[in-house]
């Protein structure tokens, strides 16, 4: 009679294992899907698919361990039910860390026309010594020089017009030919400069805005002449969520305990945050795709995206561009440098008139952001007329 009881609750566990397992499944199937659908399915329709595609990497880790432990217990039909999106998830996780770009040839044209471009959020130099630089942010000066980009694009880019925090004159000094592009949505006491700034070791012949509504963020547009070829390079900053301290120490802090109504409290507040951001996000990046698809010239897209690539923002973005990471890069790609260490959220595309040579993220503690840079070749002068 004790052994049919024991084999009766062992049977019982074997099926409430069964059900809970397939169930789990089932629910990770519809995560992993929703935030595969984020790149298709703007905020204002839903932000649920935006929401979770920032978490896309740990959803993917889970339906991969929920996965091998099917075919472990041999649910063969379960697993090939999961095979469509595990095919899926894997093209957009190449974008995550990417693992083709062993298959391609790393040649590149031997031609004088080649570009280094480099794209980095400067957190306003460190003005508030948030990394202990305010004493010396000269570091950041130094290994920009150091690296010597022909095209820079700098985000949450500072300059004070009094003299006490000359950045655009050190860096000129850096330069035997400079030019500049910038612009200021914020400007304090007529000295203290808030924008985005795009440098040139080629003439600028044209400058453009591509504005957004009811934000400080920025995005324009630079025409460059490159060796008789007219090239527009488009730097944006787009909507950050703008965390505060609390909300990032509340990030840290999350653990494996019951809520309280406290917590609860403080994550309605980050959620919100994020929702709104990505609204805006979202409609900025619609904005600047009208734009690049009235681009007369090649082009080039730099900037602090503030979005990971599996979102609608880099969708709609590089729509028809080619993500130097993705062309060249065998890495993993964070370019934040922050609580949230798996973000690759700052990217250099470009239009097929040119050739990926190399990447680079520069792993460096200057900043929120690490700068990434990228070493471009012209294809020839016909596709550049095309």
């Amino acid at each position: 009679m004790k052994y049919r009881k024991a084999k009766a609750r062992i049977n019982f566990v074997r099926f409430f294992f069964r059900i809970f397992t397939t169930l789990i499944f089932f629910v990770l199937c519809i995560t992993l899907l929703l935030s595969l659908s984020a790149k298709f399915i703007s905020s204002d329709i839903s932000y649920i698919p935006s929401l979770l595609s920032l978490a896309f990497p740990f959803i993917l880790l889970l339906f991969l361990l929920t996965t091998i432990l099917l075919l472990w217990r041999k649910k063969f039909v379960l697993f090939f039910i999961s095979l469509p999106l595990l095919v899926w998830a894997t093209v957009v996780f190449d974008r995550y860390v990417h693992f083709s770009s062993l298959l391609k040839p790393h040649n590149c044209p031997k031609t004088d026309t080649t570009y280094k471009i480099m794209s980095f959020n400067v957190r306003l130099f460190d003005l508030y010594n948030w990394k202990g630089y305010h004493s010396k942010h000269q570091a950041m000066i130094d290994f920009i020089l150091q690296e010597q980009p022909d095209i820079a694009c700098f985000q949450e880019y500072y300059y004070q017009s009094d003299g006490k925090y000359p950045t655009t004159e050190l860096i000129r000094k850096g330069y035997s030919s400079f030019y500049i592009h910038d612009h200021y949505s914020v400007i304090n006491k007529h000295k203290d400069h808030f924008g985005i700034a795009t440098i040139s070791k080629y003439p600028i012949i044209n400058k453009g805005i591509i504005p957004f509504e009811g934000t400080s963020n920025l995005c324009i547009y630079s025409d460059i002449m490159l060796h008789g070829d007219t090239v527009r390079v488009i730097n944006m900053h787009l909507e950050s969520v703008r965390f505060g301290i609390e909300d990032y120490a509340f990030i840290s802090s999350i653990d494996k305990s019951l809520p309280d109504s406290s917590e609860i409290v403080k994550t309605k507040n980050v959620l919100n945050r994020l929702i709104k951001a990505l609204k805006k996000r979202n409609k900025q990046a619609e904005i600047i795709a009208q734009e690049i698809k009235k681009c007369p010239y090649p082009l080039i897209v730099c900037g602090d995206f503030n979005d990971v690539p599996s979102s609608y923002t880099y969708s709609v973005i590089g729509k028809g561009l080619i993500d130097t990471y993705c062309d060249m890069s065998f890495s993993l790609g964070s370019t934040y440098n922050g609580h949230l260490p798996w973000l690759r959220i700052d990217y250099i595309l470009h239009s097929k008139h040119f050739k990926t040579c190399h990447y680079t993220t520069h792993h460096v503690d200057l900043s929120d952001h690490f700068p990434i840079s990228a070493i471009i070749a012209k294809v020839n002068n016909n596709a550049m007329h095309k």
